[in-house]
């Protein structure tokens, strides 16, 4: 019994020896540090582009990558460090972003002279912390990275031939460009409507998964696959399977024109949308002598009132569209 009575004292001693350890522990603990009365919450505005490829003539306009940096406390002249994390060498970033009394948005202008063609360059950038408020949620944050590369637009396709099924329209003959090393291209005067549209394709990989990673721009045998609008688009706002052709999407300025040599127009265009098969939308950047280089399937609103129903739209070249090599 006493042996018994002995062990039980010993387990009541060590767990009162755990927790009083447990409670030392807690000693380690360091309360969140208050920010102060006159912290300028300050952060880089998420509006602010993270990734940019800019063609030769953008650049020359432009070398300069010009960041909107916001402060929610405007009071008083105020100069905020900008520190380096990391930073190419070629750019040349200020030490500081400078705010006047009142002002509740500055520019930092980080220069990047030199930027050399279809190469990489990155930088990563975070504001002084005694400046930034990390408790309140803003629309941006106070760490900001960057990258850039310059590319030019290089004539792959020359007057390619877009067919209406049916005839519906006359047919149209446009230009396409790609942006050199880029799994990005656009149509001139798409189906002449003025736009210029961007798209990219999504290539089926060995397993036969439809995915853009499957894209390599050194070999032409992957320019093949889903066509994907990249620009002038908006998807249905219903959530259906379906994107419309848009003149000015951030405007929500559809798509309107009377094609040439038509007795009528077109009011508005969409196209099927599926990501996961290429039987709505497919595209060979290397064409075909023997059937249609791609198609697409779109629903058209005619400027009469009436509508087409899904029909075709059909997109012909063979290797002599196609322009040597630069």
């Amino acid at each position: 019994m006493r042996k018994l009575q002995h062990l039980l004292y010993m387990l009541l001693v060590g767990m009162a020896i755990t927790a009083f350890t447990a409670c030392s522990d807690d000693d380690d603990y360091q309360p969140a540090q208050k920010v102060a009365e006159d912290n300028m919450g300050a952060y880089f505005a998420a509006a602010n582009a993270a990734s940019e490829v800019l063609t030769p003539e953008e650049y020359a306009a432009r070398p300069t990558v010009d960041l909107k940096v916001k402060r929610q406390n405007t009071k008083g002249d105020v100069s905020i460090p900008v520190v380096v994390d990391k930073a190419d060498a070629v750019f040349k970033v200020p030490a500081a972003v400078e705010f006047k009394d009142g002002e509740a948005e500055a520019t930092l202008s980080v220069a990047c002279p030199g930027l050399q063609a279809l190469q990489s360059y990155q930088f990563s950038i975070h504001l002084d912390e005694a400046a930034t408020n990390p408790y309140v949620k803003v629309d941006g944050s106070p760490v900001f990275s960057y990258t850039v590369m310059v590319a030019r637009w290089v004539k792959v396709v020359e007057n390619a031939t877009f067919m209406y099924q049916s005839d519906i329209f006359p047919s149209v003959k446009s230009d396409i460009y790609q942006l050199e090393g880029q799994n990005k291209f656009y149509i001139e005067n798409y189906l002449g409507s003025g736009i210029n549209l961007s798209f990219y394709i999504i290539p089926q990989d060995a397993n036969g998964t439809w995915t853009a990673s499957a894209f390599s721009a050194s070999d032409r045998s992957t320019w093949k696959g889903i066509f994907m609008p990249a620009d002038h688009y908006m998807n249905d706002p219903d959530g259906g399977t379906y994107w419309y052709l848009m003149k000015n999407a951030d405007n929500y300025e559809y798509a309107s024109w009377t094609p040439e040599g038509a007795d009528k127009g077109i009011s508005y265009i969409n196209f099927y949308l599926d990501t996961t098969s290429d039987d709505y939308a497919s595209i060979d950047m290397s064409g075909s002598t023997t059937s249609y280089a791609g198609f697409q399937t779109p629903y058209i609103y005619y400027s009469d009132g009436n509508e087409s129903g899904y029909t075709y739209i059909y997109m012909y070249w063979d290797s002599t569209n196609i322009p040597a090599a630069e």
